[in-house]
C-alpha cells in the first residue's frame, strides 16, 4: 500500500506565501519547512490529503517535505522553478524573500487553520531546539544517519488512529485523484 498526493506547486506558494505574511515577506527556510511539514501531517491526519501534495522525508534536523526543500535550495522540475522563481528571491542566508503578492484563494479555510496551528506550535518553540522538538512529536521521524528516509502517509494514518480500511480508501482517493489530474494535464 503507498498513498501518492500530487504536488501541486501553486498550493504549496500560497501555503508559504500565508506563513510569510506573518513574518513580513521574508521565509527562514529551516522554519518554514518545518512549519509546512507540520501543516500537511496535520491536514494528513484531519482529512486525509496534504496541502502541498509533497513527499515527506526524514532528514537529520528532522521531518522535510522533500520538492520544497529543493525549491529553497534552487533544485527541482524546469517548471516548479520558473514558477518558484516568479514570487521568492534567491536564497540567501538560508532564507527568501517573497518578491510579489501572492493570492491565497486556493487555500480553504482549513488548510489556513492547519497553517496557522503550525505557526503557532512552531513559532513557541526557540529556533535552535525545533529539529529536536520535531523529532519527539512526530515518532514518524527516523534518523536517516546523513541521508534521507522516505515518510509514508499510512505511517502517520496509522499513528493517528486510522484504521487499515481509511487508510485503504484514502489511497483509492489519491490514486483517483491523480488519474484525473493526468487526464486534465493532456488536454
Amino acid at each position: 500500500m503507498s498513498i501518492k498526493f500530487s504536488f501541486d506547486i501553486n498550493k504549496t506558494i500560497a501555503a508559504l506565501a500565508f506563513l510569510a505574511r506573518r513574518k513580513g515577506a521574508k521565509l527562514d527556510m529551516f522554519l518554514s519547512i518545518k512549519r509546512l511539514y507540520s501543516a500537511d501531517r496535520r491536514a494528513l491526519a484531519s482529512w486525509g490529503k496534504t496541502i502541498t501534495g509533497d513527499k515527506m522525508v526524514s532528514m537529520d534536523q528532522g521531518p522535510v517535505l522533500s520538492t520544497v526543500y529543493d525549491l529553497f535550495k534552487g533544485r527541482g522540475t524546469a517548471d516548479n522553478l520558473r514558477e518558484w522563481k516568479s514570487y521568492f528571491g534567491e536564497t540567501v542566508n538560508n532564507a527568501v524573500q517573497l518578491r510579489r503578492a501572492v493570492e491565497t484563494d486556493l487555500l480553504s479555510e482549513e488548510e489556513i487553520d492547519a497553517l496557522e496551528a503550525a505557526q503557532d506550535e512552531i513559532g513557541s518553540v526557540a529556533p535552535w531546539e525545533v529539529a529536536d522538538f520535531l523529532h519527539k512529536l512526530y515518532p514518524e521521524w527516523e534518523d536517516p544517519h546523513g541521508g534521507s528516509r522516505k515518510i509514508h502517509p499510512a505511517t502517520i494514518l496509522r499513528q493517528e488512529g486510522r484504521t487499515e480500511d481509511e487508510i485503504r480508501m484514502i489511497e483509492e482517493s489519491a490514486e483517483s485523484f491523480n488519474q484525473i489530474e493526468k487526464m486534465f494535464s493532456r488536454l
